[in-house]
């Protein structure tokens, strides 16, 4: 069921990756090594032109043929024969989409949005003070046509890059809102939309629990979680539970920096590349203070967030509450081509203090509570929505996808992870009395 829910919703820029900055630089072996490496490869290349030929010269069919298209083509098959999910080519465009998702930004109209086959674009939540919001779209207003082209068969891919654009130009989306009586035309100008993906609150504030979800690791992420955890500290925090459940991972490098926010000393992490070198990080930066801690995990917990769990859990600086987690312990970097198309290549492992590689097996934690409905599911990636009419929305979609009595159900589900979570740390707060 959760597999069939996740793939009802599509939330905009949505990374699942240990990414490191470690760009290839092409030019820095080029002199030594390029002849060598074409001398070597030559044979290859010379079949794969040939190839090439055979298909420009005797190929029938409808579909022009296009040189640059047959490339990408042998390029993308390439990579995919390492049968490795975590290594892809990517064209010019993907990459651009790539790139977005890591830096948390884009250029777009700003919304959340839902699609299913042959029905209309869906809104799921406008993205605070984005192009969307401003121009007062609403939840569950339904998209009929973007830009005078219906959406009923339109993938979610196709009607997403409809939505995005250059910044400053306008695309225009005709709407049907509950109450009113004809479609509405609604212009809306592009704009860079900033994703934020850490949200913050008091969860109890006669205990001074805190509370702070962190949904991604995007490229400068860190700040916003320090601000979140200052801004709880300032209000008294005693105890801090720290949300990772459906963090799919994202930049290695804030997965250091934010580890190291709840460790005084120890180890981070160590990378290993194909030569067996191996890079230890140990903690760096601020150091926030001793205060029981729980981090929360579920089977959506990957990549950077399962470097934070182990970092937690070797150094025995808090309690893994929740269940195991999604196993990716694999490192990738992104090499860039010369036409502006990339390759992103897995380069090294990844191993907790302890040194452990979790490649495959996935982290248990110290406290297991299983959640077989998936609380989080609709909590989404983004944290900066509305959250009063987003709750509302999920309701209606909820229905949408799993029905009225199982919607039902839902809604009166509790966070158990979370209330146990709540209950440890009390316990850990009257211990230090």
């Amino acid at each position: 069921m959760k597999h069939i829910l996740k793939n009802k919703m599509m939330i905009v820029l949505i990374s699942a990756l240990i990414f490191t900055n470690c760009f290839a630089n092409e030019n820095s072996n080029r002199n030594s090594e390029e002849s060598v490496g074409f001398l070597t490869n030559i044979r290859q290349l010379k079949e794969l032109s040939d190839i090439m030929d055979v298909i420009n010269q005797n190929y029938v069919g409808d579909k022009k043929i296009d040189r640059t298209v047959l490339m990408q083509g042998a390029l993308k098959g390439m990579v995919d024969s390492l049968e490795d999910p975590h290594s892809n080519y990517f064209t010019k465009e993907q990459l651009e989409n790539f790139q977005e998702d890591i830096k948390g930004k884009y250029v777009g109209v700003g919304m959340v949005v839902q699609k299913r086959v042959n029905e209309p674009l869906v809104v799921v939540s406008p993205i605070e003070d984005s192009p969307g919001y401003k121009a007062g779209m609403k939840p569950k207003d339904k998209i009929i046509a973007i830009d005078g082209k219906s959406t009923y068969n339109l993938t979610s891919e196709e009607a997403v890059e409809k939505l995005k654009g250059k910044e400053n130009t306008k695309v225009k989306v005709t709407v049907v809102r509950e109450g009113l009586k004809e479609p509405k035309e609604i212009e809306i100008t592009r704009a860079v939309v900033e994703l934020k993906y850490v949200k913050n609150k008091m969860l109890d504030e006669k205990s001074k629990i805190g509370y702070l979800r962190l949904t991604q690791f995007g490229e400068n992420v860190y700040p916003d979680v320090v601000k979140g955890l200052e801004e709880l500290q300032k209000k008294g925090m005693k105890a801090l539970v720290f949300d990772l459940r459906s963090n799919p991972g994202g930049a290695l490098d804030q997965a250091i920096k934010i580890s190291s926010m709840f460790l005084k000393s120890g180890k981070v992490v160590s990378v290993k590349s194909k030569d067996g070198e191996e890079q230890i990080s140990n903690r760096e930066g601020k150091y926030y203070g001793d205060f029981p801690l729980v981090i929360l995990i579920n089977e959506g917990s990957a990549s950077a967030s399962e470097i934070v769990a182990g970092a937690i859990k070797d150094n025995k600086r808090g309690l893994l509450i929740g269940e195991k987690t999604f196993g990716k312990g694999s490192v990738q970097t992104l090499v860039n081509l010369p036409d502006g198309d990339g390759i992103k290549l897995t380069i090294a492992k990844y191993y907790t203090p302890s040194g452990v590689c979790i490649h495959g097996i996935g982290i248990e934690p110290d406290v297991k509570v299983e959640d077989k409905e998936d609380y989080m599911l609709f909590d989404g990636m983004v944290t900066n929505i509305d959250e009063k009419e987003s709750k509302e929305n999920k309701k209606e979609i909820i229905k949408e996808v799993i029905g009225e009595k199982k919607a039902e159900e839902f809604e009166k589900h509790k966070d158990i992870q979370l209330d146990t979570a709540v209950g440890i740390l009390k316990g850990m707060l009257l211990e230090r009395k």
